[in-house]
C-alpha cells in the first residue's frame, strides 16, 4: 500500500490504494487538462462497486436534479449505497459519468494500435494485487472529463476542465479500495483534445475526516 500522505499516478498510469471510511482524499490535477479514471470498491465485499448507473439516478433524481456532480453530491455503488461525498470541486462539477474505460480493443478500432496503454489495463494491473481483475472494472467517475451532449446527442468534447494544480475532495463514506488511471488518451476529436497532446500525471493525497 502507498505511502499515507501523498501518491504520485505517473502519466498514463494507474494505482490502487486503500481509503478507510472518514478519510479524504485529493485527487489533483498535476499539470491541468488531464483526465482521471476513478474507480472504487467496498474493500470488505469488493462484488460491491461504484455504479455511474446508480450515481446518475441518485444525484439527479433524489439530488441536486443535475448529472453534473457537485459539492455534497455522491457517488454511488451498484447495491446503491453512498461510498463517496464530495466535499471540495474545482472543476465545479465538470466530469464524465457516460464512458467506459478506454481500452485495447477501443485504440485498435480508433488509432489501429491494440497495444496503446489505456485506462482499463491500467485499472486491472492496478488492483490486481487485491484480487480483482478485468472481468471486475466498473465504468468509472472520469474526473475533470469535459465532454457533455448535444442537443442532437453527438458529444461536444473539450479539454479537460482543471488547471495545473487543481483538485477534487472526496470524503469516503465506507472502507474503500480505489483505482485511478492517468488517463493515457492522447487523439484529437473534431479538432479538439480531451487530454492535452502529452499526458501528465495525477497526484492522490490522504487527509483526515
Amino acid at each position: 500500500m502507498p505511502e499515507r500522505q501523498h501518491l504520485v499516478i505517473p502519466a498514463t498510469e494507474g494505482a490502487a490504494f486503500v481509503v478507510r471510511r472518514g478519510e479524504i482524499v485529493k485527487v489533483i490535477d498535476v499539470e491541468g487538462h488531464q483526465i482521471g479514471d476513478f474507480i472504487c470498491f467496498n474493500l470488505h465485499q469488493p462484488r460491491e462497486k461504484l455504479s455511474t448507473g446508480e450515481t446518475v439516478n441518485f444525484n439527479s433524481l433524489a439530488g441536486s436534479g443535475s448529472i453534473h456532480l457537485t459539492v455534497e453530491g455522491k457517488f454511488y455503488s451498484n447495491l446503491q449505497n453512498p461510498m463517496f461525498e464530495i466535499v471540495e470541486d474545482m472543476a465545479d462539477g465538470v466530469h464524465d459519468l457516460q464512458f467506459a474505460p478506454c481500452s485495447s480493443a477501443l485504440y485498435a478500432i480508433t488509432a489501429g494500435d491494440p497495444t496503446h496503454r489505456n485506462c482499463r489495463d491500467n485499472l486491472t494491473q492496478a488492483v490486481a494485487p487485491y484480487g480483482l481483475g478485468y472481468p471486475d472494472i466498473p465504468d468509472p467517475v472520469n474526473l475533470f472529463q469535459n465532454t457533455r451532449p448535444k442537443a442532437d446527442g453527438t458529444i461536444d468534447y473539450q479539454p479537460a476542465a482543471t488547471r495545473a494544480g487543481e483538485y477534487i475532495a472526496l470524503k469516503a463514506l465506507m472502507d474503500c479500495l480505489v483505482a485511478i488511471s492517468a488517463c493515457p488518451f492522447d487523439q484529437e476529436i473534431g479538432g479538439k483534445r480531451p487530454n492535452h497532446r502529452t499526458c501528465t500525471a495525477i497526484r492522490s493525497e490522504f487527509l483526515a475526516g
